[in-house]
């Protein structure tokens, strides 16, 4: 049986005409479009009047129930991550970021934006505040920050111990500058998660505001027993 290759159009995988399945699994019509229509249901495809059956980018998930970073949840997947900008410098922080971290705003932080990319699809803009004299010399590890997560970077060029973490997830639809980013052709509905970061000792050492492809991209949060009044 020989293997169909997915064609690629305006970054949308199509997948083979039933006539070219038919002849190359040697099956017939019907056999195919039973496939088709399975793999449909199974939310694997869409079938397009006019365009024909377009593979469906699979969503990564991120699971709540413990402390990860978004680019663990897409190397856990084993989905290639890279990063488009990359930028790090040292900033006094905005007001409502040094709210979030019990800081003055004379105290600075690191600012590292970045643009996540996943399989070679943009899916994510991030933004991470830091306390500065926590992580002294961060810009050298800009080279690691391309390929690997934040908190490995923290955990193995500091050896810091991140404890817990709290999020706050809404959703809204882009705007110019994030099609611009993340490279989309329409308004697309995005996640926009906030998070605080504190280490062992109680410090809040990290805000984060990620901007995240809702159609990309997935939460899962494990839950048991009812709570019981």
């Amino acid at each position: 049986m020989g293997f169909a290759r997915c064609r690629q159009t305006n970054h949308q995988a199509l997948l083979p005409t039933e006539d070219e399945l038919t002849k190359t699994f040697e099956a017939s019509r019907t056999t195919i479009r039973n496939a088709i229509g399975v793999l449909e249901k199974e939310g694997y495809v869409l079938r397009k009047q006019g365009k024909g059956t377009i593979v469906k980018d699979p969503k990564s998930a991120q699971n709540l129930n413990y402390l990860s970073s978004f680019t663990d949840s897409l190397l856990e997947r084993g989905i290639t991550v890279e990063t488009g900008i990359l930028s790090i410098r040292t900033i006094h922080p905005p007001q409502k970021i040094a709210q979030e971290l019990s800081i003055s705003d004379a105290e600075k932080v690191y600012w590292i934006q970045r643009t996540r990319i996943a399989d070679n699809i943009p899916i994510a803009i991030v933004n991470n505040y830091l306390l500065a004299r926590i992580v002294p010399g961060l810009e050298a590890s800009s080279e690691s920050l391309r390929y690997n997560g934040l908190y490995q970077v923290l955990e193995t060029d500091y050896g810091l111990k991140l404890h817990n973490a709290v999020d706050t997830i809404t959703v809204y639809l882009s705007g110019p500058l994030e099609e611009e980013m993340l490279q989309l052709s329409e308004p697309t509905p995005l996640f926009l998660n906030r998070r605080t970061t504190w280490l062992e000792d109680g410090t809040p050492f990290e805000h984060v505001i990620s901007m995240i492809r809702g159609d990309m991209h997935q939460y899962k949060v494990y839950l048991e027993n009812r709570k019981h009044t």
